[in-house]
């Protein structure tokens, strides 16, 4: 049975202590703030507070709802392991005396998920979100651990699902390469994709088109992008949990004033704007105190006017302060393609060896493009190391994705093999 996901869900990260304690009076104000509220969405994970979080929430849905009415999204990929650390780790301030341990294979994924059951006083739970997957969290370890999730973990939600233990299977990140590089070799129901598709950040717009193409369901975190579309642009102010670059600061100027000119709400835009999407689902802002609570829901229902959202779009076209127009990068001499960084254009002018080819079609970021011809039978080099075999030729410049490629180290994980196995 698919579920239904609320267009308002509840990010429960700054309950875990995130940044700052958050006494256990203030945490429960919180939740009985949202239940009341209406909202029956909360996405958690064992990360938010080692624990803390998802005991938080258990509590009180086990009070408000225990006939387990609510949507509930918790996350794997991180074992939790008794330590006599104190104070600040990993952002989460004097939380549970867990340290958290990246494990994302088989049995790893099992043991996570009875922790989770166990501390959310549930046996069952809506969807299951493998946690942090991809390069921008683990560099140099992302093939180690992408391969531990395509040999096992994935797997095991797999036979999660099939027992009725969990109602959809996904991945929790905040990077677009790896939603597009799992896409190309495993069936995912939903994404929960933070910070990459807001008001600032636009980045994931080709994501959302191949999603819905696909049906994959889209859920949308950090909206406010760590806080800095959240009030208005004074004070201290942050931006994917950092200062802002004067380039994003200047765009977040454009976007308040496009708000003044129609008497509307920056907040409210930012925290509307993802829902504007078909493929996007459900909106999950982090929410700590009952005030913020009642402005999310005061944010969700103002009427902004319809010119309001051409209008956001040209101000950041207008803007003469955009990122680097770079497109491709090379992650090591000896490799034969370069990597898509910012999404490509069918026509755009690339760099290759020896100058410059147009692009022959759109590229998604975080995908391959021929640095040199390539042949069928040719191996594909990428970090200096061969990764698959062209099934194909290919010209400078051509997109190399799975349709002109067999991988040689995950080709076992394909969606026919997974469905054969299944």
């Amino acid at each position: 049975m698919t579920v239904t996901f609320p267009t308002l869900g509840m990010g429960t990260a700054p309950i875990g202590n995130l940044y700052r304690v958050v006494e256990d009076g203030e945490a429960q104000a919180t939740l009985d703030a949202a239940w009341d509220a209406g909202i029956r969405y909360y996405d958690t994970a064992p990360h938010y507070g080692f624990g803390l979080a998802e005991r938080r929430l258990g509590a009180m849905l086990a009070e408000r709802d225990p006939a387990g009415a609510a949507v509930v999204s918790t996350k794997v990929g991180r074992l939790l392991v008794p330590t006599d650390a104190q104070g600040e780790r990993h952002g989460f301030v004097d939380a549970d005396p867990f340290e958290p341990l990246f494990d994302y294979g088989y049995d790893a994924v099992l043991r996570s998920f009875e922790g989770s059951c166990a501390r959310l006083g549930r046996d069952r739970i809506d969807l299951l979100l493998a946690h942090d997957i991809g390069r921008a969290t683990h560099g140099d370890d992302h093939g180690r651990h992408l391969r531990d999730f395509l040999d096992g973990g994935y797997r095991a939600m797999r036979d999660l699902h099939d027992t009725g233990a969990i109602g959809a299977i996904g991945i929790g990140v905040n990077e677009v390469a790896i939603c597009d590089e799992l896409l190309d070799h495993v069936d995912l129901d939903m994404i929960l994709l933070a910070g990459r598709y807001t008001l600032l950040d636009r980045s994931a717009v080709r994501l959302l088109a191949r999603c819905a193409d696909l049906g994959v369901r889209i859920i949308i975190g950090g909206p406010y992008n760590s806080g800095i579309l959240a009030r208005d642009l004074s004070g201290p102010l942050h931006f994917d949990y950092a200062t802002p670059s004067d380039a994003i600061l200047c765009k977040a100027q454009r976007l308040a004033q496009a708000c003044t000119q129609f008497d509307a709400s920056l907040p409210a835009a930012a925290l509307q704007f993802p829902l504007r999407h078909p493929a996007v689902v459900s909106v999950i802002p982090g929410l700590v105190g009952p005030d913020q609570v009642a402005d999310a829901m005061t944010r969700l229902s103002a009427r902004l006017p319809d010119p309001l959202w051409p209008a956001l779009d040209a101000s950041l076209k207008d803007s003469s302060m955009l990122q680097d127009d770079a497109r491709l990068i090379l992650l090591h001499p000896d490799d034969n393609v370069l990597i898509c960084v910012r999404s490509i254009e069918a026509g755009d002018i690339l760099p290759a060896s020896g100058g410059t080819i147009p692009a022959r079609e759109g590229i998604a970021i975080g995908h391959k493009v021929a640095r040199t011809p390539l042949h069928a039978g040719d191996k594909v080099i990428k970090y200096g190391a061969p990764i698959g075999s062209m099934t194909a030729d290919v010209a400078t410049g051509d997109w190399v994705h799975m349709h002109n490629m067999k991988s040689d180290y995950i080709s076992s994980h394909t969606r026919t093999t997974l469905e054969q196995g299944a």
